[in-house]
């Protein structure tokens, strides 16, 4: 049973865990049109503030007979992120992971095909991988949009499908959350989020981190890769506008998590480009 996939805000709400550091809520929305090359695409937009009122352009996505591809802004390339007529026994092959975690295509097996009926009573197909992953029909991975196979390429980070809608009606809600938005920062119940922000956002040379800055505190900041290691480290922090060289990372993913004395963490995502 074929599903379409891509329709006007239509939303995505993934948790994002660092083993460390905590977990919160990342969404993908579908907002408006555009054209790359001779090909029409919707927008995809990302934000993990949770009165979804901060978007970001992430990149486009289009489909074409039960296949999903995926445009990044970030690499300005195009890949294969779904394909939805799949039989049992199929191998599927992806290179979006080698876009955002540095060269790690993917391949996994289709074990099962089964049928699942979600929040609003619709029957969808789902398919089940040798790998463990699952995609439902309409809705994609369950660990989110545009993570899949995301466990064969990162460690000490995890993510989840919290939810999906389609026009503003719930269509998925994950078992293994109460909400669609989750955010805890893992290091103390009473530990709260600064304001922050990176500019430019991909980047190539550098970038500034910006963030609430108290000369009662100290800080320290850590830049973790996709592989979940640690890149950098600075531990004296004496304002709050931080440069990042980008001479010395590789192209992908980053993660930056300061934190100071009361526990209080200015935490994100950004990405360097080539």
């Amino acid at each position: 049973m074929s599903q379409t996939f891509i329709q006007e805000d239509k939303a995505w709400n993934v948790v994002e865990c660092i083993n460390w550091s905590g977990c919160r809520t990342q969404t993908f929305k579908i907002m408006g049109d555009t054209t790359i090359g001779q090909r029409e695409y919707k927008k995809l937009y990302a934000t993990n503030d949770t009165t979804l009122s901060n978007w970001s352009k992430y990149g486009a996505i289009r489909e074409d007979e039960n296949k999903v591809y995926f445009y990044l802004f970030a690499s300005e390339t195009e890949v294969l992120l779904y394909d939805f007529d799949l039989n049992v026994g199929d191998n599927f092959i992806s290179t979006h992971n080698s876009i955002e975690y540095q060269v790690c295509p993917i391949e996994m097996e289709v074990t099962s095909i089964d049928t699942v009926t979600i929040e609003n009573g619709e029957q969808r197909q789902r398919f089940n991988f040798s790998d463990g992953e699952k995609w439902i029909s309409g809705i994609g991975s369950l660990y989110g949009l545009i993570y899949v196979g995301v466990h064969q390429c990162v460690i000490d980070m995890y993510y989840d499908l919290s939810c999906c809608h389609e026009n503003d009606e719930l269509v998925f809600q994950s078992p293994n959350f109460d909400n669609c938005l989750i955010n805890t920062v893992g290091l103390n119940e009473n530990s709260t989020q600064l304001n922050n922000s990176v500019y430019p956002n991909p980047f190539t040379q550098s970038t500034v981190l910006n963030f609430d800055y108290s000369r009662s505190q100290t800080y320290k900041l850590q830049i973790i890769n996709s592989a979940g290691q640690l890149v950098k480290k600075i531990n004296q922090i004496n304002c709050g506008k931080i440069e990042i060289s980008g001479n010395q990372l590789n192209s992908g993913i980053y993660f930056y998590i300061l934190t100071n004395d009361k526990n209080e963490i200015v935490s994100g995502k950004f990405i360097k480009k080539e």
